[in-house]
């Protein structure tokens, strides 16, 4: 394989043992490593006397630094690899994500929490990265453990079939959708997940929100009836609900007293059945769409 190895950095300590390891790990391929830097310390030039390619990032976001990255690698890569330059992941774990390309796998994800060391994901990060991959699972059908492992190998082709544009955290759960919806297949091995060395520069409340409004998003793009129908059924029977005892009313008395509760109820069912109807039509279009 050709392989391309895509490291976003800012401001790492740790760069010099990392591109170590990694071109120790894949000296029998022949492989470039592309670090992109925005960093304020010496980052840059360390990685680049290891034989690193450095490309400056001038945009922002970790999703930013890929997309950027993605761009310089050799038209005759085969592979690409992403990882952090953080140490958290170990490069000699890349020949276990290589293998599954090798046989045929187009996606590949490194799962941390099969090999995590002690203290290297607090409790809450943990909490939130399995909620989120119990909705990623959920929703698009992707058996996963772990959606947001920055560590990754991926096709040349099948990389130049994704729509990536999240510029942030979502970006990990957008290359799996992505994939999802290309057919693409995916597969995940465990790898080791270490103590970083270096600051963290992740928000995990902000980057959480990012990613579950992402998701969603998402599903509503690709999926729209898994959102539309169920807000449009609840719709529905709420209408039902709130209608059924004016309807009864009526059919007893033959007189309508709460004007305003039966407008409502219309309105309610009216809504409820425009939603049903939008998210089949969406569904339509798009799976005619995917046809072409």
């Amino acid at each position: 394989m050709n392989i391309s190895v895509v490291i976003p950095t800012m401001d790492e300590p740790a760069i010099e043992g990392v591109l170590h390891d990694v071109f120790d790990a894949l000296r029998q391929q022949t492989v470039e490593v592309i670090v992109v830097d925005k960093s304020q310390d010496e980052t840059a030039l360390k990685a680049s006397e290891l034989g690193a390619k450095i490309i400056h990032q001038t945009g922002t976001g970790y999703g930013d630094a890929y997309i950027t990255g993605f761009k310089h690698i050799s038209k005759d890569t085969d592979t690409v690899v992403i990882l952090d330059g953080d140490y958290t992941y170990d490069p000699y774990d890349i020949p276990a994500l290589l293998q599954p390309i090798h046989d045929g796998a187009d996606l590949v994800i490194g799962s941390r929490f099969a090999l995590m060391d002690k203290g290297a994901m607090s409790r809450r990060n943990a909490l939130g990265n399995r909620m989120i991959t119990a909705l990623v699972r959920s929703l698009y059908h992707v058996p996963l453990t772990d959606s947001q492992s920055g560590m990754r190998a991926i096709r040349r082709p099948a990389l130049d079939r994704l729509k990536l544009q999240s510029p942030d955290m979502p970006f990990a759960t957008e290359m799996i959708i992505e994939a999802q919806k290309e057919g693409l297949a995916i597969v995940e091995v465990p790898i080791r997940y270490r103590n970083r060395v270096g600051q963290a520069k992740l928000d995990p409340y902000k980057d959480a929100l990012s990613i579950l409004f992402t998701t969603v998003r998402l599903v509503r793009d690709y999926n729209p009836i898994v959102i539309f129908l169920p807000i449009g059924l609840v719709l529905l029977l709420i209408g039902f609900g709130y209608g059924i005892g004016i309807f009864i009313e009526y059919i007893n008395t033959g007189v309508v007293t709460r004007f305003a509760g039966a407008i409502l109820s219309v309105l309610l069912i009216l809504t409820g059945l425009q939603i049903v109807l939008f998210g089949l039509l969406a569904d339509i279009v798009l799976t005619n769409l995917r046809r072409r």
